[in-house]
Order: C-alpha cells, then sequence, then structure tokens
C-alpha cells in the first residue's frame, strides 16, 4: 500500500526553527506510511530540500506572497492544490497562512492545520495582512495547532484558547542527539579555537525578534568584565551584515565568531552559557535543545513559560541594561555545574519521537476518514 502523503505549507525549507522542527518530525514520522510533501514560496532551493527528496518528499514552487500579485499567487497554489486529490491534509505552518488555507479549502482538502508557531511577528508592511489573518484563518482551518499558549492566543484568540479547541503541539527535538558529551565538548571546542575561554553563545535566525544587536550590547559589556571570554553566533539571516558591522564598531572582531549554519547539536556542547533576550518568540526550539545539553539559559521573561523544563533557565526583563544582563550572566557562570539534562527535557514531553507518534496517528485518521467518506459519496 502506497503511503499516505501529507502536503506542508511552509515559505521556504530552510534551517530555522520551525523548518528544524518538520524534519525532525520528518526524520520519526514511519515513511512507510506517511510522506512528507512541501508548498513554499520561493524559488531557492532550501537548507533540507534535499534530505526531504531522499525520504520520497516532493516540493512545490510558486511565487512569494505579494499582495499586488494575488491573481497570479493564487492561481500558481490551486493548480497545485485541484492537481492533487491525494491530499487529504494540508498543514500550514508559514505566516500569513490564511490565504493558502483559504485555496486549500476551495480545492476540497478535507483537514487543513492552521499551526501558531510565533506569539508575535514583525510590524512592517504585511503587518496588516496578519491582522486580518487572525479575523479569518478560523474560517478555513479544521483544526488549529499551537507550540505554547502566547502563540495559540497569538493566531486563534485567548477565548479558544480557554475553550480547548486549540490542540498543543511540543515543539520536539531528538533529545539523544542533544544530550551533554564532554569528547565532542572538546573537539568542537578545539575546532572552534577557543582555548579555555568561556564562551558564549546563541542560535538563531539574524532577524528582529532574536535581538542580537542586545546580545552584543550584553556580550560587550562581559567582555569589559572578563577579556577571557568569547561569543559565538550561529545561524544566517538578512541581519547578518548589520550585526557584523557592529561588532567590528564595537572593537570586538576577534572576540566573535560567526559560525554559519551547522550541527548545533555539536555547537552546543562547546559552548558555557546560552544567551537568549528574544523580543518574542512562540516556543523555541533552540531553548528546548541549549537545556538539553546542560547549558545554563539567561534569557528573556517574554519567551513563553513552556520553554523553562529544567532549572537552568535564568529569566530577565528586557527593560534590564546591558550591564545588568552581563553581570547576571556571569553570576549564573560562576554558580553553574555541567550537567546532562535529557531526562528532564523528555519527561516534560519534548523528545519527538513522542510527538511524531501523535501527528502520525492524526494524520492516519483523517485521511482514512475523508477516504471513507469519498467512497460513499
Amino acid at each position: 500500500m502506497e503511503p499516505i502523503r501529507v502536503l506542508h505549507n511552509i515559505v521556504l525549507m530552510d534551517a530555522g526553527g520551525i523548518e528544524t522542527l518538520v524534519m525532525n518530525l520528518y526524520r520519526h514520522i514511519d515513511k512507510e506510511q506517511i510522506l512528507f510533501d512541501f508548498l513554499v514560496h520561493r524559488p531557492q532551493e532550501g537548507y533540507y530540500e534535499k534530505e526531504i527528496r531522499e525520504y520520497g518528499g516532493k516540493v512545490y514552487r510558486t511565487r512569494p506572497f505579494n499582495p499586488l500579485h494575488m491573481r497570479e499567487y493564487k492561481k500558481e497554489c490551486m493548480n497545485i492544490l485541484t492537481s492533487h486529490p491525494e491530499y487529504k491534509v494540508f498543514h500550514v505552518h508559514q505566516e500569513l497562512g490564511l490565504w493558502t488555507l483559504d485555496y486549500a479549502h476551495q480545492a476540497g482538502i478535507p483537514t487543513r492545520i492552521a499551526h501558531a508557531h510565533n506569539a508575535k511577528t514583525v510590524v512592517n508592511l504585511k503587518y496588516f495582512f496578519f491582522l486580518y489573518e487572525k479575523m479569518f484563518i478560523k474560517k478555513h482551518c479544521t483544526d488549529m495547532f499551537m507550540c505554547s499558549k502566547p502563540a495559540g492566543e497569538w493566531l486563534f484568540g485567548k477565548q479558544a484558547v480557554q475553550d480547548g479547541k486549540v490542540k498543543y503541539i511540543n515543539n520536539s527535538i531528538e533529545t539523544d542527539r542533544f544530550k551533554y558529551n564532554e569528547q565532542t565538548r572538546r573537539d568542537m571546542r578545539e575546532k572552534l579555537g577557543v582555548g579555555d575561554k568561556i564562551v558564549i553563545g546563541h542560535v538563531g535566525r539574524f532577524a528582529q525578534p532574536k535581538n542580537h544587536t542586545f546580545i552584543l550590547d550584553v556580550f560587550n559589556e562581559i567582555h569589559r568584565m572578563n577579556k577571557n571570554t568569547v561569543l559565538v553566533l550561529c545561524g544566517e539571516g538578512k541581519l547578518e551584515d548589520d550585526i557584523k558591522a557592529k561588532t567590528k564598531a564595537l572593537g570586538l572582531e576577534n572576540d566573535v565568531i560567526f559560525t554559519g549554519v551547522m550541527d548545533t547539536s555539536v555547537l552546543y556542547q562547546a559552548l558555557d552559557l546560552f544567551l537568549f533576550p528574544s523580543l518574542w518568540e512562540g516556543l523555541p526550539l533552540t531553548g528546548i535543545e541549549a537545556q538539553t545539553s546542560g547549558l545554563p539559559i539567561v534569557m528573556s521573561d517574554v519567551i513563553a513559560d513552556e520553554t523553562v523544563v529544567t532549572d537552568n533557565v535564568t529569566r530577565l526583563s528586557l527593560s534590564n541594561s546591558a550591564d545588568v544582563w552581563a553581570k547576571t550572566c556571569l553570576d549564573v557562570l560562576g554558580a553553574y555545574e555541567r550537567k546532562d539534562c535529557q531526562k528532564q527535557v523528555t519527561d516534560a514531553g519534548f523528545d519527538v519521537c513522542n510527538t511524531a507518534k501523535l501527528l502520525q496517528d492524526f494524520y492516519i485518521d483523517r485521511t482514512l476518514r475523508a477516504r471513507h467518506a469519498q467512497k460513499n459519496l
């Protein structure tokens, strides 16, 4: 019997948090029963597309969402959705997902999932489209998922979350990959060339919510207090050049390492502290990964409460100065002893095997129901 095919909708399958979550799930889904295909809206190939194809998945492309070219965007999406009646489940992860959910509704796809991953969005020209989306998204989705309560409330409203209409789906990880390993730590620190320095780290796309400007301000204060420190920034994004320019302006170019996109499971081992002053998040995978690796974390108190699953987390308000953040980081470092936290994270429900099984059962149930209903027409 052919596997069930589920169509996921994401802007581009690059190495971001949402994309990594979906790939974590794909790796642990029974691919004899289910395959993931992807509807994306960028011309370039994403970081994960090679792996997707290796599993037997397909990637369909349309032009980017653009309010000035909605007719063309709709036509391209509808062509894909209507020419593939095999899809009974359409799982939307992207912001501005209202439109593709509407098109999937028109195309007759019976299960249409809106998945809330963010607790806020960037205020730009598309912001009013987000506000419009929040008004009408429940009309076109059959199911609502959230990674955290703030994310669910942001997209679907407090009442929907309070009434239990939004299903909680953990942002899960492969905990085995991230558990602390002393040999990996030594190897990675040698590769980075950090010697015996204290390594402050951050993993995240260079984008406004991650607050890299403040990360540099905090590290500048840390480095002023203790010269035996280095900052490692992992990721890429449109603000990367701006952050590199600020690094140079602060005279820190020899004390900040930009790694680009890399295997974070080994990078966490080399760090001594994870600095996480995000302006907003849904439920960040990086926070769960860092905790699994046994890292102490100093993070902003706007990040969802559900992110805190171990006792290695210290939360601070963004109203505090960079100096206060820096002193807190050094205090935490002075009092913390690295330990294995994998069991705590797994017991909290963040191991991907559990979430993959939950979604697998959901996808199979909905697909079989739809096929049964189709036969009885």
